[in-house]
C-alpha cells in the first residue's frame, strides 16, 4: 500500500496542477468551469434559410456585382429617378456610336444582339441576357416602366429614350420622352 501513495500523490498534483492552469487560463472559477462542462450540449432544431436570425447579420448583395462590368449595370441601382435612367442608357448608346458609327437598330431582339456583339466592330456593350434588357425594351427592375429606344438618325446618333410614364404602357401621353442630343427637335 505504501507503494501506492507516492505515485497516487503525484497524479494528483500533476491534475490540480492542469486544473488550476485552466482555471487560471479561463479566468473563471472551477465551479463555473464544471458547471460548464458538466452542462448537456444545447439542441438545436432545424433552421430555416428564411430565419431573419440568420440574415440579419448578412449584408445587402450588389445588384451589380453578380454581372460582368458593363454599362447597364448602374441602370440596376434601386431609387433612380427616370432622367438618371435616360441618362445611363443614354450615354452607352452614344459610346457604341462612337466606336460603331451606327446605332443598334431594328427589332427589340435584333438591337438587344448588336448591343451583344453582333455589330460589325464585334462590340459588346451588353452582355447576352443581360437584365436590364427585358422583353421589348430597357427595364431597371421587373416592377419598373421600360425605357424604348427611338433611333432617327442611326448614322447622324440622334435618337430617343421613351420612358414608359405611370401607367406603364408605351406610346401614351404620359411617357417621358428624352432626346439625344438634347437640342435635337424630334416630332412624335
Amino acid at each position: 500500500m505504501k507503494r501506492l501513495w507516492k505515485p497516487a500523490l503525484i497524479i494528483l498534483a500533476l491534475l490540480l496542477a492542469v486544473l488550476s492552469g485552466i482555471v487560471i487560463g479561463d479566468k473563471r472559477g472551477l465551479s463555473e468551469l464544471l458547471r460548464d462542462w458538466l452542462k448537456p450540449a444545447p439542441k438545436f432544431g432545424p433552421t430555416s434559410p428564411n430565419d431573419p436570425a440568420l440574415k440579419a447579420g448578412l449584408p445587402t448583395p450588389d445588384p451589380e456585382a453578380q454581372f460582368p462590368n458593363c454599362p447597364l449595370n448602374a441602370l440596376l441601382k434601386p431609387g433612380l429617378t427616370p432622367q438618371e435612367q435616360t441618362g445611363i442608357i443614354g450615354q452607352m448608346l452614344i459610346d457604341y456610336w462612337t466606336t460603331t458609327r451606327t446605332l443598334p437598330n431594328g427589332t427589340w431582339e435584333e438591337v438587344c444582339a448588336q448591343l451583344a456583339g453582333k455589330n460589325r466592330e464585334k462590340l459588346a456593350m451588353v452582355p447576352a441576357g443581360h437584365p436590364a434588357l427585358g422583353k421589348d425594351s430597357f427595364i431597371s427592375s421587373k416592377d419598373q416602366p421600360g425605357i424604348r429606344l427611338h433611333v432617327i438618325g442611326s448614322s447622324t446618333c440622334v435618337f430617343q429614350l421613351i420612358y414608359d410614364g405611370p401607367d406603364d404602357k408605351p406610346y401614351t401621353d404620359d411617357d417621358l420622352i428624352r432626346n439625344f442630343p438634347p437640342e435635337a427637335e424630334v416630332s412624335r
